[in-house]
């Protein structure tokens, strides 16, 4: 059994010895351990004195939390990677157990601190009561993973499994983005509790609400299902309940909510598309499908019917009448020219 152990380091001086070590304890089984710290650009002593302790150190010049856990993940070796941190907040021996986990059947291995045992002071209130169980929630209903702590730096992953999950992310974000990759490539999830420790050396690169909205943001750029078509929904749904109300004014209002949900409607086609598009992996199958049977004349021909159905409309000197034919007009025009900019985004495929 071959194991590595990637660890991202940053200014971490006063803890990297005291991890390197804790790993070799964590791990006195492997037949073959390699540690591979990957420095993010220290300025301190970090890189020489886990040259010393005996770790394999892997410069990345690129900034960020992603960019040194992918260079670590494209340099390690064994059959099996743990992921996890400098400044000694996780306890590599659970590192072993997600490892366990892996050589039980399991692709991608994940820590649960949330339902673990926390030490006073390792996770602000904020966090662990609200920022971390809300974001997990999000992914969760998003991509219909079952993950208790999307935020968890003590992760483990085969290497034949890396190659799959096609990760770019270079910030914070990577964590998240992980784990919807994971989901997306069909990985069996496992997890386990695990104890989280608080930082005694150093300096915490985590930022609440920066990197809170990294997460945040990556989830819902991810997800234009839940982003696009379910605010459409709503807002349709109002708008035929005020388009079929007798005032006038209600109806003026129903159309306009209309033109507002199918919209939205059209964005959340358009960004799927060019998720297809540029990266086929972010979107399902089934709406892949689909796009392989459109064409631009299906759009032409359902503009054409909005825009003959809405002057029959025009025709009648009925105020209500005049308000809906004005608004299927608007919306024929919407439906044409939007059909043709989902063309020009499928030419690149072609």
């Amino acid at each position: 059994m071959s194991i590595s152990v990637v660890i991202p380091c940053l200014n971490e001086e006063g803890s990297i010895v005291d991890c390197i070590r804790l790993i070799r304890e964590a791990f006195p089984v492997a037949a073959d351990l390699e540690i591979l710290i990957v420095d993010n650009g220290s300025t301190d002593a970090s890189k020489t004195l886990a040259i010393k302790a005996g770790a394999c150190v892997i410069d990345e010049p690129r900034r960020g939390y992603g960019s040194a856990i992918m260079r670590g993940l494209r340099e390690a070796k064994g059959e099996f990677i743990v992921i996890g941190d400098a400044d000694n907040t996780y306890d590599f021996r659970d590192g072993a157990k997600l490892v366990d986990l892996l050589r039980e059947g399991a692709e991608f291995a994940i820590g649960d601190r949330i339902n673990g045992e926390v030490e006073k002071g390792a996770m602000p209130w904020l966090h662990r009561n609200l920022g971390t169980p809300v974001l997990t929630w999000i992914l969760n209903r998003f991509f219909g993973s079952r993950v208790s702590d999307i935020n968890c730096g003590l992760r483990g992953i085969r290497k034949t499994s890396v190659e799959r999950i096609r990760l770019r992310s270079l910030g914070m974000e990577f964590a998240s983005e992980m784990v919807i990759h994971a989901q997306k490539a069909g990985l069996k999830f496992a997890e386990r509790p695990i104890r989280y420790y608080r930082r005694r050396e150093g300096q915490a690169k985590l930022r609440t609400f920066r990197d809170g909205w990294r997460h945040l943001r990556f989830i819902l750029l991810c997800a234009p299902f839940p982003l696009f078509f379910i605010p459409s929904a709503l807002v349709i749904g109002f708008a035929i309940y005020f388009l079929i109300q007798t005032r006038l004014g209600f109806q003026v209002l129903g159309g306009g909510l209309l033109l507002v949900g199918v919209q939205l409607s059209i964005f959340g086609v358009l960004a799927k598309t060019y998720l297809w598009v540029v990266d086929s992996f972010l979107v399902d199958r089934r709406f892949g499908s689909i796009l392989g049977k459109f064409r631009l004349e299906h759009g032409i021909l359902i503009s054409l019917a909005l825009t003959l159905y809405g002057a029959i409309l025009l025709t009648d000197l009925d105020i209500g009448s005049l308000i809906r034919g004005s608004w299927l007009l608007v919306l024929a025009v919407q439906i044409f020219f939007s059909s043709f900019l989902i063309s020009i985004i499928l030419m690149k495929r072609d």
